[in-house]
């Protein structure tokens, strides 16, 4: 694994250097060559489920949301809660955040589930935008892994509630070990805490 991560590299900054790679591009590779492979091992050794990962969700393009093929769920647009870029203004930097719904990570999967293979497994996270691809694989890290990019992914936990982000008692804690270890656990907690809401009214 570490003769291929090593060469890996050495092909990425030789590509880098001759300007042929973009930043968005190099993570995506990486993503998909260092990453994605350890997170898909990972996965299968905790029998990890989500809706993410099943081979019955899939984009429509026409309604421009990700489907259940199985009608368990209504049509959700977002995968991972993230801020994607918009792809329709091209004047500036301007941004449209993903829907209020529980995002497709934390939904629980139905009798129906069925896992990606490893090869597709990412398969909803990769689109012809690269700059949205970037952004939910980066999301995905964050919230696996408790850390993306080098730094702590708070914003991700401020993005689905400010509250919750500031009264954050293991901040202190990240920034010392460099990740969050209760993220991803954290976001379902809100997550199951606002569906359980929505049912009482």
């Amino acid at each position: 694994m570490e003769y291929i991560k090593s060469r890996i590299n050495i092909i990425v900054r030789f590509l880098k250097n001759k300007g042929l790679l973009s930043m968005d591009l190099i993570y995506r590779f990486y993503y998909m060559n260092i990453f994605g492979s350890k997170l898909y091992y990972r996965h299968k050794i905790e029998s990890y489920r989500s809706c993410a990962f099943c081979m019955h969700l899939y984009y429509d393009k026409v309604i421009k949301k990700y489907v259940c093929s199985c009608g368990e769920y209504e049509a959700c647009a977002s995968l991972v809660p993230c801020i994607v870029p918009d792809p329709t203004l091209m004047t500036g930097p301007s941004y449209i955040e993903e829907e209020e719904q529980i995002p497709w990570l934390f939904k629980p999967p139905c009798l129906n589930f069925e896992v990606l293979d490893s090869k597709n497994y990412f398969r909803n996270f990769i689109s012809s935008n690269i700059n949205s691809s970037v952004t939910r694989l980066e999301a995905l890290e964050g919230i696996m892994m408790g850390s993306c990019s080098g730094g702590i992914p708070c914003h991700i936990c401020a993005t689905v509630n400010k509250e919750a982000y500031t009264r954050c008692r293991y901040i202190s804690k990240a920034g010392e070990t460099g990740k969050c270890n209760i993220i991803h656990d954290s976001l379902g907690q809100i997550y199951n805490s606002s569906a359980q809401l929505s049912n009482v009214s």
